[in-house]
């Protein structure tokens, strides 16, 4: 049930889930992590989530156990007059065996965290083609050239939603 889906949904409390989930990433956030930080994309990664407030959605492995597939966030840059948001994920492999609980919890994420903010967005690798479906599906797009000023990556894309 979406009551039981929503209890899945914690804010981060210790190392352990981000280390479980980046010890058992899927391939295509791999890959993208790797374009962003190079060979060391484990050790950045890590820093990166040392100072920042996220969620972790929590599905069950094959046994049935209790395990963090998915962990996300935002930041706001804390100007609420922009009403800007930059929005993340990064993935397990275990996402594909909770899919249906990963994309309707993420979709019901989504919903609150846009009643605060008129635009989301960031960029992907252009080859994570697993999180461009799911992103889609949540409504963002991918048709828009990046906006002035905003320094991209080569070979990651902008994305957005317009609340």
């Amino acid at each position: 049930t979406l009551r039981r889906q929503m209890k899945m949904l914690r804010k981060v409390i210790g190392e352990y889930e981000k280390k479980f989930i980046l010890n058992n990433i899927r391939e295509e956030d791999k890959e993208e992590l790797t374009a962003l930080f190079g060979q060391n994309w484990y050790k950045e990664t890590l820093a990166v989530l040392k100072n920042n407030d996220f969620f972790v959605l929590y599905g069950f492995d094959e046994y049935e156990n209790e395990i963090p597939v998915a962990m996300g966030g935002y930041y706001d840059f804390n100007k609420p007059e922009m009403q800007i948001a930059c929005v993340w994920i990064i993935s397990s492999s275990f996402v594909y065996r909770n899919k249906f609980l990963f994309l309707t919890t993420i979709k019901s994420k989504m919903q609150e965290i846009s009643g605060k903010y008129k635009i989301m967005y960031n960029y992907i690798y252009k080859k994570n083609y697993s999180a461009k479906r799911w992103l889609k599906k949540l409504g963002f797009k991918f048709d828009n050239p990046k906006p002035k000023g905003l320094k991209i990556k080569e070979g990651f894309e902008f994305f957005y939603k317009l609340n």
